[in-house]
């Protein structure tokens, strides 16, 4: 009884802060309700017969047989795959551990793969060299981009209980905008080699950034997007790589988020995310607070260094990062930020997620294309 109890604390919660963005990047609200009423939630047996993860399994497996199908061509095709990606991305929330999981990630790759000669941009995946590792990502770039003239190019994350392939969305607006954008996995998420710790340990952002700088995009206009943890990473790197020209943090942590007494009240759904991305089994939680009450950005990088052009981006009733995090980055750090706080929304603002993230994407390219900005091509028509 206890334990149907916390899976109907956490259906509440998945209610209110995931299915608006789920439903803004493509869902259907009455899909995601029914499978969600016949399962447990992602945290309690996912794998079951009608289990989270093996429903929206299904539901993807559904749509990437309408997408294979003769009857569908060019955009109609894309669409189709990219219903299947969602769904698949759903089925592995918020973390890829167990069979049905795996299963579900391994074929939301595999279908954006296939995906890629029907989308209207230049799609691939890119492997950049860290060391002895690697940093996995997918690479967009408008099609109508010259050899002469590179367009402008922003690197974007997730959170740590989303992959790349579920900023897929996002991504599609960056391209669309015009700019190039590389979109990278958080550590420990994804096929991330590396694991989640803070900044100044591994060099994953700044590596993918230099990536940016010196592949030929413009040097002089990048610019990154990070939503939740990758909202984190927007900032770090907006203090300490010189190559960033603009920051978008959507319902980053800063500080606030990072003490003991707030992270022992994260709802399941983000424990299993956060001990997964810092390597911990689920059930040791406990100790990897221990680790991520030494992330806070006060400590660990001196954001007085911020000179470009920062939006940050959250709702007032932020359930994981608090608000005043949000307004720390201007108070402690002196940085002129632009403010985006939707009342009485949640984490990265889920309720108005179709609206600002292509505010926020208009906004990355009018910062880091300036008067000399090419002018994004027509992809409806290419």
């Amino acid at each position: 009884m206890q334990t149907r109890n916390i899976a109907d604390e956490e259906m509440e919660w998945l209610a209110a802060e995931k299915f608006p963005v789920w439903a803004a990047c493509g869902a259907d609200e009455d899909v995601l309700r029914e499978l969600a009423r016949q399962s447990c939630g992602p945290l309690f047996q996912p794998d079951g017969r009608n289990g989270w993860a093996c429903a929206f399994l299904r539901e993807g497996d559904r749509w990437l047989e309408k997408a294979r199908s003769p009857a569908h061509g060019g955009a109609e095709k894309a669409g189709l795959y990219e219903k299947a990606v969602l769904y698949y991305g759903i089925a592995k929330t918020p973390a890829i551990e167990t069979p049905a999981k795996r299963k579900a990630y391994q074929r939301q790759r595999a279908c954006l793969m296939e995906a890629a000669p029907y989308f209207p941009f230049a799609f691939r995946r890119e492997e950049i060299p860290l060391g002895d590792r690697k940093i996995v990502g997918y690479y967009y770039e408008p099609r109508g981009a010259k050899e002469i003239t590179r367009p402008e190019a922003v690197l974007l994350s997730g959170g740590a209980d989303v992959t790349k392939e579920d900023m897929h969305p996002v991504a599609r607006q960056v391209v669309r905008a015009g700019m190039a954008c590389l979109s990278i996995d958080l550590p420990g998420t994804g096929e991330s080699e590396h694991l989640l710790r803070p900044p100044g340990t591994d060099g994953v952002y700044p590596r993918a950034i230099k990536y940016l700088a010196g592949r030929g995009d413009d040097p002089g206009r990048i610019g990154m997007i990070g939503l939740g943890f990758g909202g984190y990473w927007s900032l770090a790197c907006a203090a300490t790589c010189p190559e960033l020209k603009a920051a978008v943090n959507g319902g980053g942590p800063v500080h606030r988020t990072f003490a003991h007494e707030n992270l022992k009240k994260l709802p399941g759904y983000y424990k299993l995310a956060l001990a997964a991305a810092l390597g911990y089994d689920p059930a040791d939680f406990e100790v990897a607070l221990g680790l991520l009450t030494d992330f806070s950005l006060l400590r660990r990088v001196d954001l007085r260094r911020i000179d470009i052009p920062v939006l940050s981006v959250d709702g007032s009733h932020d359930p994981i990062v608090p608000i005043e995090d949000l307004f720390m980055v201007a108070e402690e750090g002196a940085v002129r930020q632009d403010e985006w706080v939707f009342r009485e929304d949640g984490h990265c603002a889920p309720r108005h997620f179709g609206e600002w993230v292509p505010r926020a994407v208009d906004w990355m390219a009018d910062r880091i294309g300036g008067p000399d900005r090419i002018e994004p091509p027509d992809l409806y028509t290419l």
